[in-house]
């Protein structure tokens, strides 16, 4: 009930606002590590400029969690990296991210151009933990290509791209990650990239649930950074 009861008073000062003509007001959002730590700080930085009324709170986690929590009606939209599962969400997507393996520059794998996925089963795997986008999307494509994920060489299950980074800095593994996370340790030469083949790549979207009122905050944040992502990523 008290749940409840803080939504209708968000929304009621929400409505408030629009009766105003002012953009104000709490916005929740929720977003999967890798779009929250490489893409959404230009994009929040630049919707608070131009809206400095508006209180985002970003709340992280693997996109399982955050659909969840956009179905429960606590987070008012979230920025997943695997199409919904649950009834009664719309989805959008707002931009596409290409999935490749990274090794340490010293790794038996260093030095390869690209690489098929039933070659990475003679290999250490560094893996995401259960309801991340990325190891859903990752686990998806291995069985396209008849490689059960329970086959791979499973050494460590880690929470967020930075942490699978480090421990593959130190050679234990190879992992797959997002392009968009490697950018600072392919350019200091800490890591490797490797590109799949065939290409593995994946959607970027943006939920929300379909019967809840809908703020014209929100849907402006919404139609903002379905085109701001847009070219972050292109």
């Amino acid at each position: 009930y008290a749940g409840k009861i803080m939504l209708l008073s968000d929304e009621m000062e929400s409505r408030l606002a629009e009766m105003s003509g002012e953009m104000r007001g709490p916005l929740l959002i929720g977003a999967c590590s890798t779009i929250a730590e490489y893409l959404l700080p230009p994009l929040l930085s630049e919707f608070n400029a131009l809206y400095p009324q508006v209180r985002a709170c970003l709340i992280i986690a693997n996109s399982e969690n955050i659909e969840r929590r956009v179905a429960e009606h606590t987070l008012d939209l979230g920025l997943i990296e695997a199409s919904p599962k649950l009834a009664g969400m719309t989805s959008e997507i707002c931009g596409s991210d290409e999935l490749v393996v990274i090794c340490a520059p010293d790794y038996p794998l260093a030095g390869t151009t690209s690489i098929a996925p039933k070659t990475l089963l003679d290999y250490e795997y560094i893996s995401r933990e259960p309801g991340s986008g990325t190891r859903d999307v990752t686990e998806t494509y291995f069985r396209k290509h008849k490689i059960e994920p329970e086959s791979l060489k499973l050494q460590m299950e880690l929470g967020s791209p930075e942490a699978v980074k480090s421990v593959v800095k130190l050679g234990l593994g190879f992992a797959i990650v997002s392009s968009l996370v490697v950018e600072t340790e392919i350019n200091n030469a800490s890591l490797l990239v490797i590109p799949l083949k065939p290409a593995l790549k994946r959607s970027l979207n943006l939920i929300y649930p379909q019967d809840r009122f809908r703020s014209r905050l929100a849907s402006t944040f919404i139609d903002f950074s379905k085109n701001k992502l847009r070219e972050l990523v292109a």
